[in-house]
Parts: structure tokens; C-alpha cells; sequence
């Protein structure tokens, strides 16, 4: 078994992997891992659930992963693997600047081709929501990020005077009858929207219907949208377990 390790910009969700399977999982706030102290506390907290063969790291915020290296390699006694586009990936990235691409997309984009084929479209719905395209070639080739669901809540109430924070979730109307409601609409629809539009432009200029597959804390929201062949809420870590075996492979060779 491994630890898969996803540092996203609110939290961080650590898996142990058997196989593709998700056996347990440990999540704390990002924030807490900027503390070499608390780094080491959290590392030493995986370590004592399961020590596992290898780690792999998807990081997003590079200020904790120097803090995040040195404790998981003192804790577990493992070199961690952190996911980057001029490592091991099995596809090409065939973007300008390959090495702007997050570590998470490009773990989902390596699950979507692995598990789905290629060509193949990710939705991941979290802080930010992105959209990652793998070609027919099996190559990724980019995609698009806008302000994720929560973002868009949260910067309504923060710049606005009379709007309340309001909870996400889904809903059937769009005329909403009080601010919350018209909140909870705009921002549930809107993204509908925004994800159909997307993923026709997408699927334009690839010349294909690719499948889209669904991932990110917000996922099961948009599992009646039709959008989707599948919703995945572990493609991330999914990814993160192929991405280790290919590098364990490598280092065996």
C-alpha cells in the first residue's frame, strides 16, 4: 500500500492506496502544513496508521512542500515522490509552458487516459474548477480554470453589501424567491451552463466527442446533469496510485 497525498489550496487529503482502491483517509488543513512542527506531527500521524510502501505527492502550494518533503522522509523513512510535468508521467503535456500545469491535473489527467481512454475530458469541480483535456493521442493538451463553486459564494458576500454567505448546493428553480435562493441559483446554474458550453468548445476543437468524466469535492452535485460518463470523486488519487506504479516500475528497470 502507499500514501497519496493531495495538497490542495484549502486542504490536504492523504489516502492509503491499495492498488486503486482508497482503504483510509487523513485530512487536514493546508495551512497546518506550513509549520515544519505540524508537517512532522501530520507525517508521524500517517506513519503510525500504516507504513506504507512509498508516498506520491500532487501539491498546488508550493510554500509547504519543503516542510512536507523533509517530514514525510523523516516520519516514514520514504522518499516522496512529488508529481511534476518533467517527471514520469506516461503521456505527453503539450502545452507552452508545461511547467505551469498543476500537479493534481496532471493526475487526472493520467487516471482519465488510464481508466477511460483517451480522448477524454476531466471536470474537476474544487477551489478552482478545471477543465483538463486528453487528446487522442493520448497527450495532455490543456484545458481551462475558472473560480471554483465556492469561490464564487464566498466573493458574492465578500463584495457585495447586502449579500449573505450563503450555502452551495443544487436546486430545480431558477427564480429564486429570496437573495439566498437567487444566490443558490445563479451560482448552480451558471456552472451548468458554463460546463455545457465548455465541454462543446472542447469537444470542437478536438474534432470528437470526447467522454467527460466528473472529479473534485463538488462532483456529486452535477451527477443528474447528463454531463458526465462518469462522476468520480477519487480520480485525483486514482491517478496519484498509477502515477506511483509507473515510477516504481522505472526505478526497478
Amino acid at each position: 500500500m502507499i500514501w497519496a497525498v493531495l495538497i490542495g489550496n484549502t486542504r490536504c487529503v492523504s489516502a492509503l492506496m491499495q492498488g486503486l482502491r482508497v482503504r483510509k483517509r487523513h485530512i487536514v488543513p493546508t495551512d497546518s502544513l506550513r509549520s515544519g512542527k505540524k508537517a512532522l506531527e501530520w507525517a508521524e500521524s500517517l506513519r503510525q496508521k500504516s507504513e506504507p510502501e512509498g508516498v506520491i505527492v500532487a501539491s498546488v502550494v508550493p510554500p509547504v512542500d519543503g516542510a512536507v518533503r523533509r517530514s514525510l522522509q523523516k516520519a516514514l523513512g520514504r522518499r516522496p515522490i512529488f508529481v511534476t510535468a518533467q517527471g514520469p508521467l506516461g503521456m505527453r503535456v503539450k502545452v507552452k509552458k508545461p511547467s505551469e500545469v498543476g500537479a493534481d491535473r496532471l493526475a487526472n489527467a493520467v487516471a482519465a487516459a488510464g481508466l477511460y481512454g483517451a480522448p477524454s475530458i476531466v471536470v474537476d469541480f474544487g477551489t478552482g474548477t478545471t477543465f483538463d483535456v486528453v487528446d487522442k493521442e493520448g497527450s495532455y493538451c490543456g484545458g481551462a480554470i475558472l473560480p471554483g463553486l465556492g469561490i464564487s459564494l464566498k466573493a458574492l458576500h465578500d463584495f457585495t453589501a447586502k449579500i449573505p454567505l450563503v450555502r452551495f448546493s443544487p436546486v430545480r428553480y431558477v427564480i429564486g424567491r429570496t437573495t439566498a435562493e437567487a444566490v443558490r441559483s445563479g451560482v448552480y446554474h451558471g456552472a451548468i451552463g458554463t460546463t455545457r458550453e465548455l465541454l462543446a468548445g472542447i469537444r470542437r476543437e478536438l474534432g470528437t466527442s470526447a467522454p467527460a468524466i466528473a472529479t473534485g469535492g463538488w462532483c456529486r452535485a452535477f451527477r443528474g446533469t447528463r454531463f458526465f460518463s462518469r462522476v468520480e470523486p477519487d480520480l485525483t488519487l486514482k491517478g496519484l496510485a498509477l502515477l506511483w506504479r509507473l515510477n516504481s516500475r522505472m526505478d526497478r528497470a
